[in-house]
């Protein structure tokens, strides 16, 4: 049997990207020199590999099984050999890192890439929003972060779970002065509350959301105009100097509710590029 390693990276390139035509255009390559290779492989282990049909492939018993025995070796190798040609080229290259919404428009967020991208000028940042867990490998991106309520696509992925945050209700003395008082949880319902999708589900279901939104500076910026009791993120909160000032006040200081945890989210502990090594010490330092 003569097969060549090529033909292998090939077939798992298909399976990964769903399709012959697909893996041709993900590794610029001509589709009929993917699906010719793929074809001297069947033909070198004397079993077919895929089931073609006009808009997506299948796989036999057979690629199943040796997709599940190739792929996990082959990534480990491609990791591997890109450890090591960034540790000859330092701190150089892309970083792709996927972020929800609620954390990317978050102070705490913009401190982590602004001081990241000046301790690293040379490499280029690419940050995509995504509110759920998607697959890194197959989708490129080194890092995800995440709230811990949500599902990881891959069980087999490294989950770093970073310290607890807490959220609080705050709104401005104005808005305070105007509406009636707010004693107990009870008394929310009388006012309009603001809250994210992941913090949302921590306030009584009888309570109404007025306005649920991933875009923390918009809560705080209605709350400071006397809209709302707006629901964020403590890590929000610390990185405004409205509170310091007295702007925003805290509602309901005496209660406190359920914690939750940003999750770091990698491919796999072996051969991390100290590229994003740095920049999950860099979330480890400041989500605190």
């Amino acid at each position: 049997m003569n097969t060549h390693f090529n033909d292998l990276w090939l077939f798992t390139q298909t399976v990964l990207h769903g399709g012959i035509s697909a893996a041709a255009n993900a590794n610029n390559l001509q589709r009929s020199k993917v699906s010719r290779r793929i074809q001297v492989l069947e033909e070198a282990l004397g079993c077919e590999l895929l089931i073609r049909t006009t808009r997506t492939i299948e796989l036999t018993e057979s690629g199943k099984h040796l997709y599940q025995l190739a792929y996990k070796q082959m990534y480990h190798i491609e990791q591997g050999m890109r450890a090591m040609k960034e540790s000859q080229q330092d701190y150089i290259g892309v970083l792709r890192l996927a972020v929800p919404s609620a954390l990317m428009t978050s102070q705490v967020f913009n401190s982590i890439i602004t001081e990241y991208s000046t301790q690293f000028p040379n490499i280029r940042l690419e940050i995509e929003n995504h509110q759920d867990s998607i697959d890194l490998k197959r989708q490129g991106f080194d890092l995800q972060v995440l709230p811990e309520r949500v599902t990881v696509a891959d069980e087999n992925y490294i989950q770093f779970s970073l310290i607890p945050y807490s959220s609080h209700l705050v709104a401005s003395k104005k808005y305070l002065d105007t509406h009636p008082s707010c004693e107990t949880l009870a008394d929310l319902k009388s006012h309009r509350v603001f809250a994210n999708r992941y913090n949302a589900g921590l306030l009584s279901a009888d309570i109404p959301i007025h306005l649920k939104t991933d875009d923390l500076n918009l809560m705080h910026s209605m709350a400071l105009q006397g809209k709302g009791i707006a629901f964020l993120p403590q890590t929000q909160i610390h990185s405004q100097t409205s509170v310091a000032h007295d702007a925003l006040i805290q509602v309901l200081p005496h209660i406190e509710f359920p914690r939750l945890n940003l999750t770091l989210i990698y491919p796999s502990a072996k051969n991390l590029s100290k590229k994003t090594q740095a920049l999950i010490a860099l979330f480890r330092e400041k989500v605190k």
